[in-house]
């Protein structure tokens, strides 16, 4: 089990220890992925006694988290902090970019949000790929969320964009 993977499990346990991840992975996509995965810093090596310990000062005065609120759309759950995912009693296996595109929608529940608003929140504003990529993850995501369960909760509007409806479909 690597450190992410740690993180990860410490996380699903509802564990809000504060976690610094302290590493040779210096790329900026393994930084993502250990901040995504749970940890509250990150630190890659070499590093400086000092600042290591300064880290954990910090770490240590900010305590424990307070989890943010759990977003909720009829029995569709989601927690940003622990990034848990359920409909009803069964938890869902998301990917980054669908929990993302989760929190996003539920955010927004019953409001109508465009493919472009989609891409500036969910991607960035940098994003240069296909737009078209938005629908590729709405299937994805109701292909989890909705289909198993029988339950329609993303709405197409066509020429408008795409809407998770209030009561969790």
């Amino acid at each position: 089990m690597n450190g992410f993977q740690v993180c990860r499990t410490l996380r699903l346990e509802r564990n809000w220890t504060p976690i610094l991840i302290l590493t040779a992975k210096d790329g900026e996509w393994d930084e993502v992925e250990g901040l995504d995965t749970g940890a509250d810093d990150y630190l890659t090596k070499p590093f400086s006694h000092a600042v290591l310990v300064a880290r954990l000062r910090a770490l240590l005065r900010r305590g424990a988290r307070e989890r943010p609120a759990v977003l909720t759309a009829g029995d569709v759950r989601l927690d940003p902090a622990s990034r848990i995912a359920s409909r009803g009693a069964v938890h869902l296996d998301l990917t980054s970019r669908e929990l993302a595109l989760l929190e996003f929608l539920l955010r927004r529940r019953g409001e109508v949000v465009s493919k472009r608003e989609i891409l500036a929140h969910v991607w960035d504003f940098g994003f240069d790929g296909n737009p078209n990529i938005v629908e590729v993850y709405v299937r994805r995501l109701r292909d989890k969320l909705d289909r198993p369960f029988g339950r329609v909760s993303i709405e197409t509007l066509r020429g408008s964009g795409y809407r998770l409806a209030a009561d969790g479909g």
